[in-house]
């Protein structure tokens, strides 16, 4: 059936905007963002994905300091095909200026947390990238997603104290994907197919910026280190030139505490320039835990699962740190503070492993 979108002059397959390029389940077209505060006394993630093969929209809000995490996450059905209206109960989300700013909403609700903040780019995006992965027919992976980053004003409440959210002090990044991907809508075992497609068991998301440039790369190795794949890109300001450049390497010296307590990274960028640009990245005092918002599962739901017309959940970890909590063990979103020739700046440094 025809939805209201159908009128505009988007189409770029042969039925109508509810259908995509095939029926996999798992198809998804979703965004995250990350707020960090530059001193490490906050980080707020939201994510809100569509899947239109389960027509399914589902998101979360993840507030978190060093001392406790709130979770709200959300699911509701897709009528007419309304994915462009990303509201869910109390998530929203709203595109003010493409590419430029946005409109981050967490309304009222019996979690004790709110925000109204917009996200305000400072770098042009990256380009796209598809990362595509096949095991005897069979996609394991088959996505395609590009950075950005910028700061963020407006404010955050928590349990009724309000923090002011300024851009000097404010910073953040999100990713956009769509695609395929494992740990969408359909539970099952990969296990084999990573192996099989030599994938690695392990990796390292990053995602961090300074004032001339910023820096994103995705790498998957196995748990003795072994490199699997890798793919890696920065933008450098406008002042800088503007231009992106790829990655050809990353070497890292990752600092571990006992327990893989994450505490530090040396990393040497080495650029198709020949440029190395040595960056290390120190994890500051808050680090925030996805498995809140569903990743890699939580009480049996995963991504794009069907929850109803309408369903919002939460909870409160007490306290945030998955060594002494290990409820929240599973992808840690670690907050750090950058360096890189006489530069500060911040992002994250992602691992699904330790604490």
């Amino acid at each position: 059936m025809p939805t209201r979108l159908d009128d505009a002059l988007i189409h770029q397959n042969y039925g109508t905007l509810e259908h995509v390029v095939n029926d996999d389940k798992r198809w998804f077209d979703r965004f995250y963002f990350n707020l960090q505060a530059v001193d490490g006394s906050l980080s707020i993630a939201q994510g809100l994905g569509v899947y239109p093969n389960m027509q399914v929209m589902d998101g979360f809000s993840l507030i978190c300091t060093p001392d406790f995490q709130v979770n709200v996450r959300a699911s509701r059905e897709l009528v007419n095909g309304n994915r462009d209206q990303m509201d869910i109960g109390p998530i929203h989300a709203e595109i003010l200026e493409p590419m430029k700013r946005w409109r981050f909403r967490l309304d009222e609700n019996e979690y004790g947390v709110r925000y109204d903040f917009d996200y305000i780019a400072n770098f042009q995006p990256l380009e796209p990238l598809r990362l595509v992965s096949s095991v005897e027919g069979r996609r394991v992976w088959d996505w395609t997603h590009f950075g950005h980053v910028g700061r963020v004003e407006g404010w955050a409440e928590i349990d009724g104290q309000r923090i002011q959210l300024s851009q000097d002090r404010h910073w953040a990044i999100r990713d956009r994907s769509w695609g395929v991907r494992p740990g969408v809508a359909v539970i099952e075992d990969t296990s084999e197919w990573f192996k099989q497609a030599n994938w690695g068991s392990r990796y390292n998301w990053v995602c961090v910026q300074l004032e001339s440039f910023y820096l994103w790369y995705f790498l998957t190795h196995e748990t003795d280190g072994t490199p699997r794949f890798f793919e890696g890109l920065i933008r450098w300001s406008e002042q800088a030139g503007g231009l992106q450049e790829k990655v050809e390497k990353v070497v890292r010296h990752v600092e571990f505490t006992e327990g893989e307590h994450f505490v530090n990274a040396a990393v040497e960028v080495h650029l198709t320039s020949g440029r190395i640009l040595k960056v290390n990245m120190r994890r500051l005092a808050t680090s925030l835990h996805l498995r809140g918002g569903n990743y890699g599962g939580f009480n049996g739901i995963i991504h794009g699962m069907r929850q109803g017309p309408l369903k919002v959940t939460g909870e409160r970890w007490m306290p945030s740190d998955s060594r002494l909590n290990p409820v929240s063990k599973g992808i840690q979103e670690h907050v750090v503070e950058v360096t890189c020739d006489g530069e500060r700046g911040y992002g994250i440094f992602e691992i699904p492993f330790g604490s």
